[in-house]
């Protein structure tokens, strides 16, 4: 029992040093929106779901994604 649990810690420490396999691209922020121009709006919603694609981790909820993407509200659109 004790040479299990030895093997477990050393497994485990020796993860923790090693880089993780894959890094998270980051990206460009969605550009702010206004509602001046509704035919861009698409682009705006594209942009969002890109960043909530890309970093699952963080946009695991649905209020983060909208919080996230009020925060690019400006003028008559975040009225």
């Amino acid at each position: 029992m004790t040479q299990i649990m030895a093997n477990l810690q050393a497994a485990s420490s020796s993860e923790a040093s090693r880089p993780p396999a894959f890094k998270t691209p980051s990206m460009k922020a969605p550009e702010c929106f206004d509602g001046t121009h509704p035919f861009k709006v698409r682009s705006f919603i594209q942009s969002c779901q890109l960043i909530f694609h890309n970093d699952l981790a963080n946009f695991s909820q649905d209020r983060k994604k909208v919080l996230y993407a009020t925060s690019f509200l400006i003028g008559r659109a975040e009225k």
